[in-house]
């Protein structure tokens, strides 16, 4: 069958093949266009956005250049700063000759090896460091050289003025300009994101005459180290704080070393007879004994194959205040038998001695007490032994009971006011200043009065142990006071680590021949500093306030 127009010529078998020839061509044409603009696009993506992608691979290996903010003391005096500088890099694929350009560089920076240098810059590097923070003649020189390849990148230097002076508080950065330790590291986010300020609570010129003394005790006295605190009582700021020996920030060096460690902080130290002073507030804050409770300190105490003796006995009855004035061991530990082990611990727990005590920086210690408190460890803690504390911790929990009992979080960050948490009561603080007082004036602690300043306080020295055992002839020695006990403004804590006796100390060893005296030291240069005035009349009977308190 035919049809008579057109297609209408063609039988219909035909017309389907036609057809479907017409089709065909069609999707092959459109495969073809596909196929060909896609083989257009990978040729622009590997060939002329080549050095597109290249150059987005280079930008992104340069480090962005880090600015951090200053740090502050309380009044205003830089600590820490950042000044511009730059580093010098190079990019190996721009460089013409690579054994020639390292040649020249090596001229420069004597220290770099020349065939480390060329070698990575004959890797399939596209950036390399070459020297960080170049000094102007350095720039210079590389100016002069006119090599190519070799770029500079303008960034900061971290620079501590003072030196050694803050190194336990500010910490460090590391070449990058991050914050690796102290106040650096805590603050690092907030040092990088804003341009204002930290303003610590340190006062620099305390500092410097506190670790001034600090240094000078140690070197009196041979110790192979030392701490120092002073807090202010109120607010729980730390106006000084030294660890010796320290290190300089600005210059690079072992993070584990001894230089680093920080005594205030992150040492656990037996405090031995300064712990009388959380002994005797657990008896008086208890209700069960005053000031003038008398003890049996006639004879040496038997505890399992352990005596517990005084270092000089009275071989009599001794009043609380006696026990503390004379620091008697043997007094203390019947104070805690007599208020009993477990109230102890309880008292210890209130006023926070059992809980960490830290500020800003991260490097902080947990106390260290006995699983057991049983009455053998209600004994030697009485006295200062089986307990271990940081420094800070210690001067944290005095600074509260003299603080009309409120305890204030220490801070490294100046603070106008702060909410204390109540210990202890009114009256037992009252109590406490007194007997502080009195054991200095009249006490063992005499080298640590200060005329004018009403020092108070209680020494401490504690057998250092390894591998479990006390070793005999080396201790820790201290001191924790505060002035004037009259208004307690702020509280002091020194610590010498193994100092040797003297021609001077008549060779003792122990707190009161070397902690003691350089504590008064500190106060004598720091009081006026810190616009404590000198009383200029009679401080009050301290004995009647202990037969008076209310």
């Amino acid at each position: 069958m035919t049809f008579g127009f057109g297609d209408s010529f063609y039988p219909l078998s035909t017309r389907a093949i036609r057809v479907a020839k017409q089709r065909t061509l069609f999707a092959v044409s459109v495969f073809l266009i596909l196929f060909g603009a896609l083989v257009m696009r990978l040729a622009q993506i590997m060939v002329l956005d080549s050095g597109d992608r290249e150059s987005v691979e280079y930008s992104r290996s340069i480090p962005t250049p880090i600015s951090r903010a200053d740090i502050t003391d309380r009044n205003g005096v830089i600590i820490a700063t950042s000044l511009p500088t730059v580093s010098l890099y190079a990019c190996p694929q721009e460089m013409m000759n690579i054994p020639e350009a390292a040649e020249k560089i090596c001229n420069i920076f004597e220290k770099i090896d020349r065939k480390q240098l060329t070698a990575k810059l004959l890797s399939s590097r596209k950036f390399l460091w070459i020297k960080r923070h170049l000094s102007p003649s350095q720039e210079q020189a590389v100016l002069d050289q006119g090599i190519p390849g070799l770029h500079f990148l303008k960034t900061e230097r971290r620079v501590y003025p003072d030196k050694n002076l803050l190194a336990h508080v500010v910490g460090g950065t590391n070449i990058d300009n991050v914050g690796i330790a102290g106040i650096e590291k805590v603050f690092d986010q907030a040092l990088r994101e804003s341009p204002e300020s930290i303003s610590l609570s340190i006062d620099v010129k305390a500092q410097h005459a506190v670790r001034d003394e600090l240094q000078k005790a140690i070197l009196e006295f041979s110790a192979i180290g030392g701490a120092a605190v002073v807090m202010e009582i109120a607010t729980g700021e730390i106006i000084s704080l030294v660890s010796l020996p320290d290190f300089d920030p600005n210059k690079s060096s072992d993070p584990h070393s001894r230089e680093h460690f920080n005594m205030v902080t992150s040492s656990a130290i037996e405090p031995g007879s300064s712990a009388k002073i959380f002994n005797t507030a657990m008896a008086l804050e208890s209700g069960r004994v005053t000031p003038f409770t008398k003890f049996d300190a006639r004879f040496p105490l038997m505890v399992g194959r352990y005596t517990v003796h005084d270092f000089k006995g009275r071989g009599t009855f001794l009043s609380v205040e006696e026990i503390m004035k004379y620091s008697s061991n043997i007094g203390s530990a019947k104070i805690a038998l007599e208020i009993g082990p477990a109230a102890q611990k309880k008292f210890f727990k209130k006023v926070g001695l059992l809980d960490t005590i830290s500020c800003e920086l991260s490097e902080t210690q947990h106390p260290l007490y006995p699983l057991r408190w049983n009455e053998t460890s209600a004994i030697t803690i009485s006295y200062g032994h089986g307990v271990a504390l940081s420094p800070l911790h210690i001067i944290t929990v005095v600074s509260g009971i003299l603080n009309d009992g409120n305890l204030c979080n220490p801070t490294l960050l100046k603070r106008t006011a702060a909410i204390g948490r109540k210990i202890l009561s009114s009256k037992t603080s009252n109590l406490m200043r007194a007997l502080m007082r009195i054991n200095v004036t009249e006490g063992a602690n005499k080298f640590a009065d200060v005329p004018g300043y009403c020092v108070g306080g209680k020494s401490g020295t504690a057998a250092k142990q390894r591998g479990g055992h006390y070793l005999k002839n080396t201790n820790y020695t201290g001191f924790v006071g505060a002035f004037p006990m009259t208004n307690p403004k702020y509280s002091i804590y020194v610590l010498l680590d193994e100092p040797k006796g003297t021609v001077r100390s008549h060779g003792y060893r122990t707190s009161g021949w070397n902690a003691v005296p350089t504590a008064a030291n500190i106060i004598r240069r720091i009081g006026p500093m810190l616009g404590v005035m000198v009383s200029p009349g009679a401080e009050p009977n301290w004995g009647n306030i202990l037969r008076n308190a209310k």
